[in-house]
C-alpha cells in the first residue's frame, strides 16, 4: 500500500551508519598511537577522551534519526525533532526558497543526502541528514522550482586551466600552518615535545645551526608549498565538475563537487544582482569570482555565499561574460564615477596610523627594553610604504554608477569587491558619517535590500545624495531636510520652502539643500 503523501516520515536508516562513522577516525589514531607509543597512562587517557567525545558525536547521530519527523502537505512543510527539548517547526510551503542537496564521502558510499530548506533566514532553514537519493529527488520536486529543460547553449563548464587560479588565495599561507598546527596539537594532547619526535628533533638541531634568514626563508617554502598543495585539493574537491545551466523556466542550476556532491538550484525571480570579488593574489592574476545576490541571502555569510557562487575562481573576463548573460547586459562593464580626492587623503591618514600605532610600543622594547631581537623593530616604517600603496589602490578601486536597471559600487583594494544591484530592489538608504569623514565632507551610503545591505563608501556628501535619488527617486527624499541657518538669503530661504514643501519639492534642489545642511552640521 503506498504512503499518503503528507504522512510524517522518518529520516533514512542508513543515518545511524553516518553517525556511528564518526568513529573511524578515533579508532584509527588510538591503533597508530599504541603501535608507535605503547598503552601507557600518558597514550591511554588521551585517547580514551578522544573516543569518548567522538562517541558523543555518533550517539547524536543516533539520536537524531529516532527523533526526527518531517511530512509534507499541500501547504506546509513540518517538521520535529528533539528528545528532551521538543522543536516542531511549520512553514508554509510559499516561503521555501532554495532546496539544495548536499552529499559528502561518507554519504555518498551509504547512498543518502543532506537536505536544506532554505526559506531566507538561516536560524529558521531545515535539515535533513539524511535522506535517501530518490526521496531527496522527491523533496526538490516538491518544495523546489519547477524543473525546466536547460537552454540550448546556456551551459557554462569549469576548466581545467581555471585550477590554477585556486593558488592564488590569501588563504593559502593559513592552509600551509594548519597541518603543522594540528600537529602540534596532537603532541600536546598527548603530552609529547616537538624535540621528543625524531624528525622534528633532527629540524630543530639544523635550524639552531644555520642563520636566522635561511631558517625564515626555508619554513616559508615549506608553508607555501604545502599551503599551495591544499589550496588545490581543496579547490579541486569543491569545484570539480562544475556546471551552471539556465533552464527554460529561468533556474540557474548549479552541480560541482568531487568526493562530496552539491546541487543548487536559484530562481532567476529571486535574483537581485551579482558581485565581482577580486581578492588581491588573485586580482594579480587576472582572476575573479562572481557570485549571485538572491533575496533572503547574506552575502557576507561564507556559508551561504558559497551556495550562491556562479562560477569558481575564473579568468576576469569569463566572469564578466558570465554576469553580462545573467543580467542581461554587460553591467559591469560600466564606467565608474571617480569619488572625491578627500577620500583618498582619509586612506593614506588610516595608512599612517595603522603603523604609527604599533610603531611606538616596538621602538620602546627594542630600544629601551632591549626584548626584541636587533632592527625587528625597524620592521614597522618597512611596512608604511606597502600600507600607502594599498591605501592609494583601495581609493583607485572606488567608484559608482548606473547601468539601466541596476545601480553599481566598488570599494576595496585586498578585497575589491564590485555589486550591481538592481534598483527596484532597495527598500532603503541609511547615511553613515565618522569623525573623520565629516571633517572631509564624505559619507557613506547603505542600500538595504533582502539580499543584504550594500555600501558606497567615502563618497562626496552632495554626490552620495544625489545618487541615491537617482537610483531610486523619492524614497530619500522625504528624509532631506536642511537645517535652517541664521542669515538665509532670499534664493536660500526659497530653496527650504521648496523642500518643505510637498506640493512644490524638486528632487534636484531638495538633494542640494540636504547635502549642504550635511555638509555644515
Amino acid at each position: 500500500m503506498s504512503r499518503p503523501e503528507d504522512a510524517w516520515e522518518r529520516l533514512d536508516a542508513r543515518t545511524i551508519a553516518v553517525g556511528l562513522s564518526w568513529l573511524a577516525g578515533p579508532s584509527i589514531t588510538a591503533a597508530v598511537a599504541l603501535a608507535t607509543l605503547g598503552a601507557t597512562p600518558r597514550t591511554l587517557i588521551p585517547l580514551a577522551t578522544l573516543s569518548l567525545v567522538f562517541a558523543g558525536i555518533a550517539a547524536l547521530g543516533v539520536l537524531r534519526y529516532a527523533t526526527t519527523r518531517y511530512r509534507i502537505t499541500g501547504e506546509r512543510v513540518e517538521f520535529r525533532s528533539g528528545l528532551v527539548f521538543r522543536r516542531d517547526r511549520s512553514i508554509p510551503r510559499d516561503r521555501v526558497r532554495t532546496v539544495d542537496a548536499t552529499a559528502g564521502p561518507v554519504h555518498r558510499l551509504l547512498g543518502v543526502t543532506v537536505v536544506r530548506v532554505g526559506v531566507g533566514e538561516q536560524d529558521a532553514d531545515l535539515r535533513l541528514d539524511a535522506v535517501s537519493r530518490a526521496r531527496a529527488a522527491r523533496l526538490r520536486l516538491l518544495l523546489g522550482p519547477r524543473s525546466g529543460t536547460p537552454a540550448d547553449g546556456d551551459a557554462v563548464t569549469g576548466r581545467p586551466a581555471w585550477i590554477g587560479y585556486a593558488l592564488l588565495s590569501g588563504w593559502t599561507p593559513l592552509i600551509g600552518l594548519a597541518p603543522f598546527g594540528a600537529l602540534f596539537r596532537v603532541l600536546e594532547i598527548f603530552g609529547l615535545e616537538p624535540a621528543e619526535v625524531g624528525l622534528l628533533r633532527e629540524a630543530w638541531n639544523a635550524a639552531s645551526r644555520s642563520p636566522w634568514p635561511v631558517v625564515a626563508g626555508t619554513a616559508l617554502a615549506v608553508v607555501l608549498a604545502v599551503g599551495f598543495a591544499g589550496a588545490l585539493l581543496l579547490h579541486v574537491e569543491v569545484w570539480w565538475r562544475f556546471r551552471l545551466t539556465r533552464e527554460t523556466d529561468g533556474t540557474y542550476r548549479i552541480r560541482r563537487g568531487l568526493l562530496g556532491t552539491r546541487s543548487l538550484s536559484l530562481q532567476d525571480g529571486r535574483l537581485r544582482g551579482v558581485r565581482l570579488a577580486e581578492p588581491l593574489p588573485l586580482r594579480w592574476g587576472g582572476g575573479a569570482r562572481l557570485s549571485a545576490l538572491v533575496a533572503g541571502v547574506n552575502p557576507d555569510d561564507s556559508e551561504e555565499r558559497t551556495s550562491t557562487a556562479l562560477l569558481p575562481p575564473a579568468p576576469r573576463k569569463e566572469a564578466l561574460r558570465v554576469a553580462a548573460r545573467v543580467l542581461g547586459a554587460p553591467v559591469l562593464a560600466t564606467r565608474l564615477r571617480r569619488h572625491p580626492r578627500a577620500a583618498l587623503r582619509l586612506r593614506l591618514s588610516r595608512a599612517v596610523w595603522t603603523v604609527a600605532l604599533p610603531a611606538v610600543p616596538l621602538a620602546w622594547l627594542g630600544i629601551w627594553a632591549s626584548r626584541l631581537p636587533d632592527g625587528l623593530w625597524l620592521l614597522a616604517p618597512v611596512c608604511l610604504p606597502v600600507t600607502l600603496l594599498l591605501a592609494a589602490d583601495a581609493y583607485r578601486g572606488l567608484g559608482h554608477g548606473m547601468s539601466g536597471d541596476y545601480l553599481l559600487t566598488r570599494h576595496g583594494a585586498a578585497g575589491r569587491r564590485t555589486t550591481a544591484l538592481r534598483r527596484d530592489a532597495v527598500i532603503g538608504w541609511t547615511v553613515g558619517r565618522s569623525p573623520a569623514q565629516r571633517r572631509r565632507g564624505l559619507m557613506t551610503l547603505t542600500a538595504a535590500t533582502s539580499a543584504g545591505t550594500h555600501r558606497v563608501r567615502d563618497v562626496g556628501v552632495g554626490q552620495g545624495l544625489a545618487f541615491a535619488e537617482e537610483a531610486v527617486p523619492g524614497l530619500l527624499a522625504p528624509f532631506l531636510v536642511p537645517a535652517a541657518r541664521p542669515a538665509a538669503t532670499a534664493s536660500s530661504a526659497s530653496s527650504v520652502s521648496s523642500v518643505s514643501s510637498a506640493s512644490s519639492m524638486s528632487s534636484v534642489s531638495s538633494v542640494s539643500s540636504a547635502s549642504s545642511a550635511l555638509g555644515h552640521r
